[in-house]
């Protein structure tokens, strides 16, 4: 119950650092996923499968992104009913400002914690993770 009440308090952080920017933490995962295989385009079930959070409604985060500009959609040429995904200039420009603001809030959330804690931590969840998927 604690992972989750924790992972609760850090996204409404996260999420309210990024308001501002006009953008949910859904939203900069997708942005952050596009801007790694820039300049080359996704395929709409290929950044679902790398979410942080399966959301199962991909489209609405996409469309959302669109309509302001931060991404591009087109079928692609190879399949008609693949539809392909690419950042905009104006969603890698949002990205390089939103960066430093995203690695603030996550210093401030591990303030508590020095280095060695953090990796321990980290390992934990990690095995938590690995012990649940059966890896």
């Amino acid at each position: 119950m604690n992972v989750m009440v924790t992972s609760s308090w850090i996204l409404s952080k996260l999420s309210a650092e990024m308001a501002p920017f006009g953008v949910t933490p859904a939203q900069y995962n997708v942005l952050r996923i596009l801007r790694g295989s820039h300049p080359a385009k996704m395929p709409c079930s290929e950044i679902g499968n790398r979410l942080l959070d399966r959301t199962p409604d991909v489209t609405r985060l996409l469309n959302r992104l669109e309509k302001v500009g931060l991404v591009s959609r087109e079928r692609a040429s190879y399949d008609r009913r693949v539809v392909q995904v690419g950042i905009t200039d104006e969603g890698r420009e949002l990205l390089k400002r939103l960066d430093p603001v995203v690695a603030a809030c996550q210093d401030d959330v591990a303030a508590g914690l020095n280095d060695d804690e953090l990796k321990l931590l980290s390992g934990l969840l990690d095995r938590m993770r690995r012990t649940q998927d059966g890896i």
